[in-house]
């Protein structure tokens, strides 16, 4: 019985090790179900090791005289797992995130992708994971999460970044490697970045400093690299089209935010869809606040002429709303593993945007401004790029 019993074993491990030839596995991330790049596949010994590819795959030819596979990934939990226990889930590993990243960053700040810590200038980096756990409104709210931009924000539809005392025309915005004409612009502060989407976006990554170098005059006070999600090509078997939905409601200025993206992949072709809808209304200030920024009347056009109301309510910021709807597509070809085409379709407008500090500035007994507002402002930006 004891050699039978042996020989059972042997014979087992010899159908696993021979099931593994051959064998590809898929590493996807657990929260995004996006494949993940450069995933390390181990054995116990660490003597043998395969890394997946831009499809999150690799070969297990490697591993036939191997009984466990240890998979790990930068700021994911790394998981042990047998050719059994690989072969009941056909070979699709999903990873957690880890709840503390540590080690290297991927950078590109000096226009080509690097650990961070071989960047010569400071950087702050704002990653999804900060996106989903704080929730902001726009993208100026997004770049305040760093701690290290300073943001101006004088009303509602307000939100100028300010790096080292720098603003506008002096501090750069890319948007997937395409860089937005801030050079036209004044000195001043404005609020142009507000225009991005940031239910869109991939990554964060702030120049804390000079980057004329690198990106141009307009670069003398900082860099704000934006990165907006790609297409993922899906391997086979797995569902080519997946999507979410996302609403929110803010009470204190009624907004309310609907953005639904859809993604398709199958082959050598993948696209990504996005849509956000946001639409504010009149901002309601704390009681305890200052006494400078109540709205104790404002001024509504009646048969040609301005007329001056009592505000019932001054906490009202009457005046202060706004609405803005950002579209995106993107489109990627991979015709085979030496090439990767992708090219991105941007497009953002908003309403007019109140400038409120404006409108509630007073002439004597009455307001100085009836109306004073920026826009409505259409942005649209088209980026194509392709990799060997």
């Amino acid at each position: 019985m004891n050699i039978l019993h042996c020989f059972g074993l042997v014979a087992a491990s010899l159908i696993l090790s021979i099931s593994g030839y051959g064998q590809t596995i898929t590493i996807e991330s657990a929260v995004t179900r996006d494949a993940l790049i450069g995933a390390t596949i181990q054995d116990q010994s660490a003597l043998h090791t395969a890394v997946t590819d831009n499809r999150g795959q690799a070969d297990l030819g490697v591993f036939l005289e191997t009984d466990t596979l240890i998979i790990s990934y930068l700021g994911h939990d790394t998981q042990r797992y047998s050719f059994q226990d690989l072969a009941q889930q056909d070979f699709k590993v999903h990873l957690q995130e880890s709840s503390i990243l540590l080690g290297a960053i991927p950078v590109t700040a000096t226009r080509w992708s690097q650990p961070m810590k071989r960047s010569a200038q400071p950087l702050a980096i704002i990653r999804p994971g900060d996106v989903r756990l704080q929730n902001p409104q726009t993208a100026a709210d997004l770049l305040g999460l760093s701690g290290q931009v300073f943001i101006q924000k004088s009303q509602l539809g307000g939100g100028s970044p300010m790096i080292r005392g720098f603003a506008a025309n002096r501090i750069l915005i890319s948007v997937d490697g395409v860089r937005m004409n801030t050079a036209i612009f004044r000195g001043g502060n404005l609020q142009n970045v507000i225009a991005l989407d940031p239910m869109i976006l991939e990554q964060t990554e702030i120049i804390l400093g000079p980057g004329s170098l690198l990106y141009g005059s307009d670069a003398i006070g900082g860099v704000m690299l934006f990165t907006t999600r790609q297409p993922t090509l899906i391997p086979d078997g797995d569902r080519p089209l997946r999507g979410q939905a996302f609403l929110r409601f803010a009470s204190a200025s009624q907004e309310k935010t609907v953005h639904l993206d859809l993604h398709y992949g199958r082959g050598k072709w993948a696209f990504l869809t996005s849509a956000t809808h946001t639409d504010y209304d009149d901002l309601r200030m704390g009681r305890h606040g200052p006494d400078d920024y109540l709205r104790p009347s404002y001024v509504r056009r009646i048969d040609g002429r301005d007329s001056v109301f009592i505000n019932p309510d001054p906490v009202i910021q009457v005046g202060s709303g706004y609405h803005q709807l950002n579209l995106m597509q993107k489109i990627r070809f991979m015709p085979n593993e030496l090439w990767d085409i992708e090219y991105g379709f941007h497009l953002s407008t908003t309403g007019d945007v109140p400038r409120y500090d404006r409108l509630i500035r007073p002439k004597g007994n009455t307001l100085r401004s009836a109306e004073w507002t920026y826009g409505p402002t259409k942005l649209a930006d088209a980026s194509s790029g392709s990799r060997v």
